[in-house]
């Protein structure tokens, strides 16, 4: 008749917000009748139950077994708790637990209303135990707080204080294998809860994805769920030196899971794909990966050097899992670019994987929002002192979206009393234009530029949206009059694009002085994506007086883009840097933008981050200055093969002394910029003064070509003056 294994009280802990899911992982286990607490299930069982949860728990992070309690006589709000502490440590035979020549460490946690200095504390509880030792066997244990042999874990209470021995020893998240860091990493245990979450077991996809892998955690942490690796299979543990100890039950548990992992191996795994912006990142996932002991399977991975914008092209018939990371905080910053990282990525994930799943972690939750999933989960965790949320679901296919005037069809509509005119006018520019917007795939164009001088407004598409400017009446225009034909004007414009009120933005066009150019015109701040080329652009029509996009250099920046491939770019006045981004986009070896306005800098960086292009990055490929273009110039050496210029007119900044006026200033602006330019490099020079003349003094020391009417789209050949701009190379010597 065998006997009935002895039965005991453990506890095992976790991070906030894993208590369920760690539930359901020791059920599996095969322990029953769990009790659930806030970071702390606790259950009877056989110590086989609490080695099995060392071996294989990817979720806890410590297994406790309380030994020894020590009630309190009375609660009241003048306690000494570190001297409740040593009393009770005492007053146990420690020598019964651990032998005098073991190490030992103690960890003390008070409960929320308990008021104590817990290094005091600790030190006394600590005192307690040795003193034990000392009336037992009268010899004294030595205290190792790194690596202890034993590790007495102590939870004061109100009304009792529990002394544990902690089975685990470190934390169970320290698996063993992260040899090297990258910024803000992911806890192993949480990474693993969250292919948990995601079924990564159930689902075995073909292709595992983490594209912002960081140090790696959570290709090593699928590849030891998919390869049944126990995660306690090459670590110590806080049991060794406990006088409990079953060795020969936890080496008979150890050679089962070397034996489950050895059988798994032989089953067919996911093509890996570990990809990382940073290079340091890169060589800490390899070395991790080795370090874990998979160095057989890197064969399995691929492990690059890669920006989102640089995916490769993937099997669209394999199941495929995306995990990861982004550097949400500590490794990128700003909040709004944060923001833009997290469209990028998710516009990447339905591009090349729809219907597939992913799981993305996100510091705030506005950034889980702009994910595309279908039917999404959240779940949300401790990150050490930092709550992370865990978006989970099936990715939406993306939508494939075509230019407005592709869809636009002519509109039927009763006649409007008073500006009829005006409505025929504009549908007719939208007919002449649909057939080149269509065929050119133009999102973003001019429809109407005061045609009519009865109505003198500019209409402009973004995507399915369009931003009205009104150019401000005379004032020998009676206003009220003034007011009524732009009302007018706005029910012609709805019944001829038949788009509603809340697709259709207004702003007053008056001529801006000074400092002004800049002030908001709203707080309502709408920003919206739009596609020109291969670029994606944060356009805000709410704002700014301007858009972040100036459409009449849509042909020099789609220029740019052609041109650009592995060349250095430079873009003085870069505004919202959109000449770099698709310089960039199209294969640029670096681009480097200058602007005085932080708004604008930062503005850029969001538009590089909603492309996968990496930003203030140590490999300096996209460089961004917040500065005075004259004083840049002059400071700096570096040589360029592609420059683009596009100076204001007129500019009094107060971030630099005197003011900038482009005719009077263009021959030293540009004489500056030709030395920053390559033997066989391009400056194109542009800017939107009417009245503006070239400089004979440059004509004659470089090679200078106008091209202003290839840079001119069909939208806008109406308004052939909207700006002029020239091709300048060096005269060949």
């Amino acid at each position: 008749m065998t006997s009935t294994p002895r039965l005991s009280t453990y506890w095992v802990t976790c991070a906030d917000g894993l208590e369920t899911l760690l539930q359901e992982e020791l059920q599996e286990l095969g322990v029953q009748h769990i009790e659930r607490l806030a970071g702390r299930l606790i259950f009877k069982g056989t110590l086989e139950h609490a080695y099995r949860i060392c071996m294989w728990s990817r979720l806890a992070s410590r297994v406790l077994m309380p030994i020894h309690t020590y009630e309190l006589e009375h609660s009241h709000d003048a306690r000494d708790v570190a001297e409740e502490l040593y009393e009770g440590a005492i007053s146990f035979d420690w020598s019964l637990v651990f032998a005098p020549q073991s190490t030992f460490a103690i960890r003390l946690h008070a409960e929320r209303e308990i008021k104590v200095n817990t290094q005091f504390a600790t030190l006394r509880a600590k005192d307690g135990v040795v003193d034990s030792f000392m009336e037992a066997v009268g010899r004294r244990p030595s205290i190792d707080t790194k690596q202890p042999e034993i590790t007495l874990y102590i939870l004061a209470g109100k009304t009792e204080h529990t002394y544990c021995l902690d089975l685990s020893g470190d934390s169970l998240h320290k698996r063993g294998y992260r040899r090297y860091m990258t910024d803000a990493p992911i806890k192993e245990n949480l990474a693993a809860a969250i292919l948990n979450k995601a079924k990564l077991a159930q689902r075995r996809p073909e292709i595992f994805l983490d594209p912002m892998c960081g140090s790696g955690t959570f290709i090593i942490e699928a590849l030891m769920i998919l390869t049944d690796r126990a995660p306690g299979l090459v670590r110590r543990f806080g049991f060794n030196g406990w006088h409990g100890h079953d060795n020969e039950l936890w080496m008979g548990i150890k050679a089962e899971a070397a034996q489950r992992h050895e059988t798994a191996l032989e089953q067919p795994l996911p093509q890996f794909y570990a990809y990382d912006a940073d290079w340091e990142a890169v060589k800490a996932t390899r070395q991790n990966i080795m370090a874990a002991g998979f160095e057989k399977l890197l064969d399995a991975i691929q492990i690059e050097e890669r920006t989102l914008a640089d995916w490769p092209e993937f099997d669209r018939s394999k199941s495929a899992m995306i995990v990861t990371n982004p550097p949400y905080g500590e490794r990128l910053g700003e909040k709004a670019s944060n923001r833009a990282l997290y469209l990028g990525l998710s516009a990447k994930l339905q591009e090349n994987f729809p219907n597939q799943f992913a799981a993305i972690i996100a510091s705030q939750i506005e950034q889980a929002d702009v994910l595309a999933l279908n039917e999404p989960e959240t779940l949300r965790l401790m990150n050490g002192k930092l709550p992370i949320y865990i978006r989970l679901g099936q990715i939406k296919p993306q939508v494939q979206t075509q230019p407005f005037l592709a869809t636009w069809q002519p509109q039927q509509f009763e006649e409007i009393e008073g500006a009829q005119d005006f409505a025929n006018r504009l549908q007719k520019n939208m007919q002449a234009l649909k057939k080149w917007a269509t065929s050119e795939n133009i999102y973003c164009l001019r429809l109407y530029d005061a045609d009519l001088p009865d109505f003198n407004v500019a209409i402009d598409v973004y995507g399915d949206r369009l931003h009205v400017q009104e150019y401000a009446p005379p004032k020998k225009i009676d206003p009220e009059k003034a007011k009524k034909r732009f009302n007018l004007a706005l029910a012609a414009i709805r019944a001829v694009t038949g788009l509603g009120r809340d697709a259709i933005f207004i702003k007053t066009r008056a001529r801006q002085e000074g400092k002004n150019q800049y002030t908001k015109q709203s707080t309502a701040s709408k920003r919206f994506i739009v596609q020109e080329g291969k670029a994606k652009i944060l356009v805000n029509l709410t704002d700014y007086l301007d858009t972040g996009l100036f459409l009449d250099h849509r042909q020099m920046r789609l220029r740019i883009a052609r041109e650009a491939k592995g060349k250095h770019f430079l873009n003085l006045y870069s505004y919202t840097s959109t000449a770099s981004l698709h310089a960039a986009l199209g294969g640029a070896a670096s681009t480097t933008s200058v602007d005085l306005s932080n708004t604008y800098i930062n503005w850029s960086k969001e538009n590089f981050v909603l492309n996968g292009l990496t930003v203030d990055h140590a490999d300096e490929q996209h460089m961004f200055y917040t500065s005075d273009c004259f004083e840049w110039l002059k400071e700096g050496h570096e040589q360029y093969d592609l420059i683009f210029i596009d100076p204001p007119t007129f500019s009094n900044s107060k971030k630099f002394y005197g003011t900038f006026d482009v005719q009077r200033d263009h021959v030293s602006l540009i004489k500056r910029a030709m030395n920053r330019l390559s033997t066989e490099g391009t400056l194109y020079f542009s800017n939107n003064y009417r009245g503006f003349e070239f400089d004979e003094e440059i004509e004659a020391m470089f090679n200078v070509e106008e091209i202003t009417q290839e840079t001119i789209g069909p939208d806008f050949k109406r308004n052939q003056k909207i700006h002029r701009a020239w091709k300048i190379q060096h005269i060949p010597t």
